[in-house]
Protein backbone atom coordinates (compact mmCIF):
# COMPACT_ATOMS: atom_id res chain seq x y z
CA UNK A 1 0.00 0.00 0.00
CA UNK A 2 1.31 3.42 -0.97
CA UNK A 3 1.39 5.86 1.93
CA UNK A 4 0.21 9.47 1.34
CA UNK A 5 3.66 11.04 1.82
CA UNK A 6 5.11 8.69 -0.78
CA UNK A 7 3.11 10.53 -3.47
CA UNK A 8 4.17 13.77 -5.16
CA UNK A 9 0.90 15.64 -4.54
CA UNK A 10 1.39 15.26 -0.78
CA UNK A 11 4.05 17.99 -0.93
CA UNK A 12 2.22 20.38 -3.25
CA UNK A 13 -0.09 21.81 -0.58
CA UNK A 14 0.50 23.27 2.90
CA UNK A 15 0.18 20.49 5.41
CA UNK A 16 0.46 19.59 9.07
CA UNK A 17 0.29 15.83 9.45
CA UNK A 18 0.91 13.39 12.30
CA UNK A 19 2.39 10.07 11.23
CA UNK A 20 1.97 7.05 13.49
CA UNK A 21 3.86 3.78 13.68
CA UNK A 22 7.42 2.69 12.96
CA UNK A 23 6.65 1.84 9.33
CA UNK A 24 5.20 5.29 8.67
CA UNK A 25 8.00 7.27 10.31
CA UNK A 26 10.70 5.25 8.53
CA UNK A 27 8.84 5.79 5.25
CA UNK A 28 8.80 9.57 5.85
CA UNK A 29 12.55 9.54 6.56
CA UNK A 30 13.17 7.63 3.36
CA UNK A 31 11.15 10.21 1.44
CA UNK A 32 13.37 12.91 2.94
CA UNK A 33 16.46 11.07 1.75
CA UNK A 34 15.00 10.49 -1.71
CA UNK A 35 13.62 14.01 -2.30
CA UNK A 36 16.38 16.15 -0.79
CA UNK A 37 18.35 18.18 -3.33
CA UNK A 38 20.74 20.28 -1.21
CA UNK A 39 20.82 19.62 2.51
CA UNK A 40 19.30 17.89 5.50
CA UNK A 41 19.67 19.33 9.00
CA UNK A 42 18.91 17.10 11.98
CA UNK A 43 18.76 17.97 15.67
CA UNK A 44 18.49 14.93 17.88
CA UNK A 45 18.81 13.91 21.51
CA UNK A 46 21.38 11.36 22.63
CA UNK A 47 19.37 8.46 21.14
CA UNK A 48 19.60 9.93 17.63
CA UNK A 49 23.03 8.62 16.64
CA UNK A 50 22.27 5.01 17.69
CA UNK A 51 19.03 5.11 15.66
CA UNK A 52 20.78 6.33 12.52
CA UNK A 53 23.41 3.61 12.87
CA UNK A 54 21.23 0.69 14.00
CA UNK A 55 17.83 1.15 12.34
CA UNK A 56 17.56 -0.01 8.75
CA UNK A 57 16.85 1.27 6.16
CA UNK A 58 17.56 4.70 7.75
CA UNK A 59 21.28 4.02 8.11
CA UNK A 60 21.52 2.94 4.46
CA UNK A 61 19.56 5.94 3.19
CA UNK A 62 21.57 8.41 5.26
CA UNK A 63 24.87 7.00 4.04
CA UNK A 64 23.70 7.11 0.40
CA UNK A 65 23.10 10.86 0.57
CA UNK A 66 26.78 11.60 0.97
CA UNK A 67 27.45 9.92 -2.35
CA UNK A 68 24.85 12.26 -3.90
CA UNK A 69 26.72 15.33 -2.60
CA UNK A 70 24.02 16.26 -0.08
CA UNK A 71 25.14 18.42 2.84
CA UNK A 72 24.39 16.61 6.10
CA UNK A 73 24.44 18.46 9.41
CA UNK A 74 23.72 16.48 12.56
CA UNK A 75 23.39 18.21 15.94
CA UNK A 76 23.18 16.00 19.02
CA UNK A 77 24.13 15.52 22.66
CA UNK A 78 27.33 13.46 22.56
CA UNK A 79 27.87 11.31 25.66
CA UNK A 80 30.05 8.41 26.73
CA UNK A 81 27.18 6.05 25.84
CA UNK A 82 26.55 7.20 22.25
CA UNK A 83 30.07 8.26 21.28
CA UNK A 84 30.80 5.05 19.34
CA UNK A 85 27.77 5.69 17.10
CA UNK A 86 28.72 9.35 16.62
CA UNK A 87 32.16 8.30 15.40
CA UNK A 88 30.52 6.16 12.71
CA UNK A 89 28.20 8.99 11.63
CA UNK A 90 31.15 11.38 11.41
CA UNK A 91 32.27 9.51 8.29
CA UNK A 92 29.18 10.72 6.39
CA UNK A 93 27.99 13.87 8.17
CA UNK A 94 29.21 17.02 9.90
CA UNK A 95 28.35 16.51 13.55
CA UNK A 96 28.31 19.01 16.38
CA UNK A 97 27.53 18.72 20.09
CA UNK A 98 25.11 20.68 22.29
CA UNK A 99 24.40 19.79 25.92
CA UNK A 100 21.00 18.45 27.02
CA UNK A 101 19.13 18.39 23.70
CA UNK A 102 15.56 17.14 24.12
CA UNK A 103 13.41 15.77 21.31
CA UNK A 104 14.21 15.38 17.63
CA UNK A 105 13.55 17.36 14.47
CA UNK A 106 14.84 17.65 10.93
CA UNK A 107 14.66 20.03 7.99
CA UNK A 108 14.84 19.10 4.31
CA UNK A 109 16.17 21.79 1.95
CA UNK A 110 14.54 24.36 4.24
CA UNK A 111 11.21 23.32 2.65
CA UNK A 112 9.75 20.90 5.13
CA UNK A 113 10.09 19.99 8.76
CA UNK A 114 9.54 16.78 10.70
CA UNK A 115 9.80 16.19 14.42
CA UNK A 116 9.20 13.71 17.24
CA UNK A 117 9.23 14.05 20.99
CA UNK A 118 10.50 10.59 21.87
CA UNK A 119 12.51 7.85 20.23
CA UNK A 120 13.90 4.43 21.06
CA UNK A 121 17.40 3.27 20.12
CA UNK A 122 16.12 -0.12 18.93
CA UNK A 123 12.67 0.57 17.45
CA UNK A 124 13.35 4.13 16.28
CA UNK A 125 10.61 6.75 16.11
CA UNK A 126 6.95 5.69 16.31
CA UNK A 127 5.20 9.06 16.05
CA UNK A 128 6.19 12.05 13.95
CA UNK A 129 4.82 15.39 12.83
CA UNK A 130 5.24 16.74 9.30
CA UNK A 131 4.94 20.44 8.37
CA UNK A 132 5.66 22.18 5.07
CA UNK A 133 4.10 25.59 5.81
CA UNK A 134 6.73 28.07 4.63
CA UNK A 135 6.71 30.58 7.51
CA UNK A 136 6.84 27.86 10.13
CA UNK A 137 9.66 25.97 8.38
CA UNK A 138 11.68 29.19 8.04
CA UNK A 139 11.34 29.80 11.80
CA UNK A 140 12.53 26.28 12.58
CA UNK A 141 15.45 26.64 10.16
CA UNK A 142 16.49 29.83 11.95
CA UNK A 143 16.19 28.00 15.28
CA UNK A 144 18.40 25.15 14.03
CA UNK A 145 21.00 27.60 12.69
CA UNK A 146 21.09 29.36 16.07
CA UNK A 147 21.66 26.07 17.90
CA UNK A 148 24.33 25.10 15.36
CA UNK A 149 26.27 28.30 16.05
CA UNK A 150 26.16 27.66 19.80
CA UNK A 151 27.38 24.07 19.46
CA UNK A 152 30.91 22.67 19.38
CA UNK A 153 32.54 20.25 16.88
CA UNK A 154 32.08 16.55 17.61
CA UNK A 155 35.86 16.00 17.64
CA UNK A 156 36.24 18.55 20.43
CA UNK A 157 33.48 16.96 22.50
CA UNK A 158 34.86 13.45 21.99
CA UNK A 159 38.29 14.63 23.10
CA UNK A 160 36.72 16.11 26.25
CA UNK A 161 35.12 12.77 27.07
CA UNK A 162 38.08 10.56 26.24
CA UNK A 163 40.67 12.74 27.98
CA UNK A 164 38.36 13.95 30.76
CA UNK A 165 39.05 17.58 29.83
CA UNK A 166 37.37 20.67 31.18
CA UNK A 167 35.51 22.56 28.48
CA UNK A 168 36.62 26.18 28.23
CA UNK A 169 34.09 28.92 27.56
CA UNK A 170 33.82 32.69 27.30
CA UNK A 171 30.27 34.02 27.51
CA UNK A 172 28.90 37.54 27.15
CA UNK A 173 25.93 38.27 29.42
CA UNK A 174 23.62 41.19 28.66
CA UNK A 175 20.78 40.61 31.11
CA UNK A 176 21.40 42.28 34.48
CA UNK A 177 19.34 39.72 36.41
CA UNK A 178 21.37 36.89 34.90
CA UNK A 179 24.56 38.73 35.83
CA UNK A 180 23.39 39.17 39.42
CA UNK A 181 22.66 35.46 39.55
CA UNK A 182 26.12 34.70 38.14
CA UNK A 183 27.80 36.88 40.79
CA UNK A 184 26.24 34.72 43.48
CA UNK A 185 27.06 31.52 41.58
CA UNK A 186 30.71 32.42 40.98
CA UNK A 187 31.34 33.58 44.56
CA UNK A 188 29.55 30.56 46.03
CA UNK A 189 31.71 28.21 43.93
CA UNK A 190 34.92 29.40 45.60
CA UNK A 191 36.68 26.88 47.81
CA UNK A 192 40.07 28.56 48.25
CA UNK A 193 40.24 32.19 47.15
CA UNK A 194 38.19 35.16 45.95
CA UNK A 195 39.80 38.18 44.26
CA UNK A 196 37.68 41.29 43.56
CA UNK A 197 38.43 44.70 42.08
CA UNK A 198 35.86 47.50 42.42
CA UNK A 199 36.68 50.66 40.49
CA UNK A 200 34.91 52.79 43.14
CA UNK A 201 33.64 52.31 46.66
CA UNK A 202 30.16 53.29 45.55
CA UNK A 203 30.17 50.26 43.25
CA UNK A 204 30.76 47.98 46.22
CA UNK A 205 27.88 49.72 47.99
CA UNK A 206 25.62 48.92 45.03
CA UNK A 207 26.54 45.25 45.24
CA UNK A 208 25.93 45.35 48.97
CA UNK A 209 22.24 45.97 48.20
CA UNK A 210 22.14 42.64 46.33
CA UNK A 211 23.59 40.70 49.27
CA UNK A 212 27.09 40.36 47.84
CA UNK A 213 28.84 41.42 51.03
CA UNK A 214 26.84 38.97 53.11
CA UNK A 215 27.96 36.23 50.76
CA UNK A 216 31.60 37.34 51.04
CA UNK A 217 31.35 37.30 54.82
CA UNK A 218 29.94 33.77 54.73
CA UNK A 219 32.81 32.62 52.52
CA UNK A 220 35.30 34.26 54.86
CA UNK A 221 33.69 32.43 57.76
CA UNK A 222 34.47 29.22 55.86
CA UNK A 223 38.14 30.31 55.95
CA UNK A 224 38.21 31.15 52.25
CA UNK A 225 40.66 33.97 51.53
CA UNK A 226 38.86 37.07 50.23
CA UNK A 227 40.93 39.97 48.91
CA UNK A 228 39.20 43.15 47.76
CA UNK A 229 40.77 46.05 45.87
CA UNK A 230 38.96 49.38 45.58
CA UNK A 231 39.79 52.29 43.28
CA UNK A 232 41.13 55.58 44.65
CA UNK A 233 37.98 56.50 46.51
CA UNK A 234 37.63 56.64 50.29
CA UNK A 235 33.89 57.27 50.35
CA UNK A 236 32.98 53.82 51.60
CA UNK A 237 30.52 53.69 54.45
CA UNK A 238 32.52 53.31 57.67
CA UNK A 239 30.15 50.63 58.95
CA UNK A 240 30.75 48.53 55.85
CA UNK A 241 34.54 48.94 56.18
CA UNK A 242 34.44 47.80 59.79
CA UNK A 243 32.27 44.83 58.92
CA UNK A 244 34.72 43.71 56.25
CA UNK A 245 37.80 44.28 58.40
CA UNK A 246 36.22 42.29 61.21
CA UNK A 247 36.78 39.03 59.38
CA UNK A 248 40.23 37.46 59.55
CA UNK A 249 40.03 36.11 56.02
CA UNK A 250 38.92 39.35 54.31
CA UNK A 251 41.63 41.81 53.25
CA UNK A 252 40.59 45.22 51.99
CA UNK A 253 42.99 47.57 50.19
CA UNK A 254 42.82 50.78 48.15
CA UNK A 255 44.60 51.57 44.92
CA UNK A 256 47.01 54.47 44.92
CA UNK A 257 45.95 55.39 41.39
CA UNK A 258 42.48 55.59 39.93
CA UNK A 259 41.30 52.90 37.53
CA UNK A 260 40.43 54.26 34.11
CA UNK A 261 38.08 51.43 33.16
CA UNK A 262 34.79 51.14 35.03
CA UNK A 263 34.77 47.41 35.54
CA UNK A 264 34.19 45.09 38.45
CA UNK A 265 36.52 42.08 38.30
CA UNK A 266 35.84 38.83 40.16
CA UNK A 267 38.18 35.82 40.08
CA UNK A 268 37.56 32.65 42.11
CA UNK A 269 40.09 29.89 42.73
CA UNK A 270 41.94 31.05 39.59
CA UNK A 271 39.36 28.99 37.68
CA UNK A 272 36.48 31.39 36.98
CA UNK A 273 36.36 35.07 36.07
CA UNK A 274 33.41 37.45 35.87
CA UNK A 275 34.05 40.95 34.50
CA UNK A 276 31.14 43.37 34.84
CA UNK A 277 30.68 46.75 33.23
CA UNK A 278 29.65 49.48 35.68
CA UNK A 279 26.98 51.94 34.57
CA UNK A 280 26.48 55.53 35.75
CA UNK A 281 22.89 54.84 36.76
CA UNK A 282 22.42 53.64 40.32
CA UNK A 283 22.15 49.83 40.64
CA UNK A 284 22.76 49.50 36.88
CA UNK A 285 24.87 46.64 35.55
CA UNK A 286 26.12 46.57 31.99
CA UNK A 287 27.63 43.82 29.89
CA UNK A 288 29.42 41.01 31.68
CA UNK A 289 31.99 38.48 30.49
CA UNK A 290 32.02 35.09 32.19
CA UNK A 291 34.81 32.58 31.53
CA UNK A 292 36.74 29.56 32.73
CA UNK A 293 39.40 29.90 30.02
CA UNK A 294 42.72 29.32 31.78
CA UNK A 295 44.56 32.06 29.89
CA UNK A 296 41.75 34.57 30.48
CA UNK A 297 41.29 33.80 34.18
CA UNK A 298 45.02 33.83 34.93
CA UNK A 299 45.43 37.13 33.08
CA UNK A 300 42.88 38.79 35.36
CA UNK A 301 44.45 37.15 38.41
CA UNK A 302 47.83 38.55 37.34
CA UNK A 303 46.35 42.05 36.93
CA UNK A 304 44.91 41.76 40.42
CA UNK A 305 48.23 40.70 41.93
CA UNK A 306 50.10 43.58 40.25
CA UNK A 307 47.56 46.08 41.53
CA UNK A 308 47.61 44.48 44.98
CA UNK A 309 51.34 45.13 45.27
CA UNK A 310 50.72 48.80 44.46
CA UNK A 311 47.84 49.21 46.90
CA UNK A 312 47.62 50.58 50.42
CA UNK A 313 45.78 49.64 53.58
CA UNK A 314 43.53 52.26 55.10
CA UNK A 315 42.36 51.58 58.62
Amino acid sequence: MTLPWEQDDFYSKDRIEIIYGREGTISLSMQAFARVKLCIDICSDRTGAPIFVNVEPINIGYAAMKDKGIQLRFLTDITQDNMQYVKKLMKIAEIRHLDDIKGNFGLVDGNWYYASAQSDEKTGITRQIFVNIKDFVEQQQLFFNTLWKKSIPAKQRIKEIEENLKREFIETIQDSEETNSLISKVLSSATEEILIIFSHAKTLMQYEKHGTLNLLRRKAAEEIAVRILIGKDYSMNEEVRQLLNRYQHIELRYLLKSIQTKLTTIVTDRELSLIIEEKEEEDAIGLATYSNSESTVLSYASIFENLWVQSEIKQ
